[in-house]
């Protein structure tokens, strides 16, 4: 009606209180919307005693439809314990044994449930919103990804109330998207269902430009870039200088001692931290004087690297942290390190990490693609270095050293690299989108664009 807000639908399996990087997005989205004065409502898998992160929108405006049949959580990475689990050769070889199992069953299941293994929330999301929904219709739908069972409900809900939808793409599905492996087979079913959901979209969006125009080259839909942005929240106060090194072990270290932090998920075979390790080898007397924090998911791949090295002294690995301690270990390095793929196929990877990172305001130390977005997002804004030889980042280490043994800290990242970064900065152009899809776009209609040279 002439002067009522617009009405948003956001469908998105991950959302808040659920403390994963998949449910940001979407949960700033609706919570900026609803800011602004449109009728907001949000359909997802996510419970709301699942996590402890703000959920910014009413709950009576969210529909949380749980994924029926419940299927079993297999974790991907599961392995012994930290303490050495069970401690007897054959519960060792059980556990060993148990988490082999779990992988082969994980990747069975990202094999063969299509689209992923999201898709018992199909059915379930898609009949709970219409029986929930109070009478209440949309003007535009907004799907998520991954996974992208959202995408298949958006478009049914769309088909459903006559509606435009659009495709927000976190990462890429069936093509641009290295970190899913799959078989040629897999890729090929995937990229036929993918084509077959966006015939009815409106219009895509995605967090860098070759990854839209991945999406306009290979689907022919018009896409469009809003990246992720800085989430704003109280930033914690440095600890004392070298207070992170020294806790570690309790005893104080001669001279200046640099502290780097990585938080989050190392990815097999794409994500690989032993340069770094290699290169804190390679300073001889002066690696007693670097101290790396690893906190995330231990899956095995850095302590191999460290073993590689025989850097054991100069690492920690705290396994999984909560959000609030990994901002913390963040806000009390000398710099942090961003770990990316060293590959022209990930030269659009725009990880919410960094963004986490900006805020800390420490260097950055970036292993990954050299004319990557992110690495042009780092030195554009003096926020950091990319390093990926051991040599170079043993020279970038022992050059961040004197200047610590020199001030006592690294230089602060200046507070206007985070110009124009934070999430609403992004999100204002994100909904003047949505709404002109809402004034003008018939359901089934989208803007198609020919490929380009």
């Amino acid at each position: 009606m002439p002067g009522a807000p617009p009405r948003l639908l956001v469908v998105s399996y991950h959302f808040p209180p659920a403390e994963t990087v998949g449910a940001r997005r979407p949960g700033a989205l609706a919570a900026f919307a609803l800011d602004q004065g449109w009728d907001v409502r949000v359909l997802t898998a996510i419970g709301a005693e699942q996590g402890g992160t703000p959920v910014g929108i009413p709950e009576g405006l969210v529909v949380r439809a749980l994924p029926a049949p419940q299927l079993p959580r297999v974790n991907r990475t599961s392995g012994p314990r930290r303490d050495g689990g069970a401690g007897t050769p054959g519960r060792a070889r059980l556990a060993g044994a148990r988490a082999a199992a779990g992988r082969l069953i994980w990747k069975a299941g990202m094999e063969l449930l299509i689209p992923d293994p999201q898709v018992n929330w199909i059915r379930a999301a898609t009949r709970g919103f219409l029986r929930r929904h109070g009478g209440w219709r949309p003007d535009v739908i907004l799907a998520s990804g991954p996974p992208f069972s959202g995408f298949v409900v958006a478009a049914a809900l769309a088909r459903r109330f006559g509606v435009p939808w659009v495709a927000d793409y976190r990462d890429l599905w069936s093509v641009g998207n290295e970190y899913w492996v799959r078989s040629g087979l897999r890729r090929a079913v995937d990229r036929r269902l993918e084509g077959r959901v966006l015939r009815s979209v409106a219009t895509c969006v995605t967090v860098s430009e070759p990854l839209a125009e991945t999406v306009r080259r290979t689907f022919g839909v018009d896409t469009h870039v809003v990246m992720n942005g800085i989430d704003r929240r109280p930033v914690p106060a440095p600890a004392p200088v070298g207070a992170v090194a020294a806790d570690r072990s309790g005893e104080g270290r001669p001279g200046a001692v640099l502290t780097l932090a990585h938080t989050g998920y190392v990815y097999p075979g794409r994500r690989d931290p032993g340069p770094l390790l290699d290169a804190i080898a390679l300073l001889g007397p002066d690696a007693a004087r670097v101290h790396v924090v690893f906190a995330g998911e231990d899956n095995g791949i850095v302590r191999a690297a460290v073993d590689r090295a025989g850097v054991g002294d100069s690492v920690t690995l705290l396994g999984h942290v909560s959000a609030e301690k990994s901002w913390r270990i963040q806000a009390e390095a000398d710099a942090l390190v961003l770990l990316m793929w060293n590959d022209p196929r990930d030269a659009g990877t725009v990880t919410g990490k960094i963004f986490d990172y900006l805020l800390a305001r420490r260097p950055i130390l970036l292993l990954g693609y050299e004319a990557g977005v992110a690495a042009k997002l780092l030195r554009d804004r003096g926020a950091g270095v990319v390093r990926n030889d051991k040599h170079a980042i043993a020279d970038q280490l022992r050059e961040w050293l004197a200047v610590k043994e020199r001030h006592g800290q690294l230089p602060a990242v200046p507070a206007s690299a985070l110009d124009g970064l934070f999430r609403e900065d992004q999100l204002t152009g994100y909904l003047d989108l949505l709404r002109r899809v809402a004034d003008g776009g018939a359901p089934g209609r989208r803007a198609r664009v020919g490929r380009r040279s």
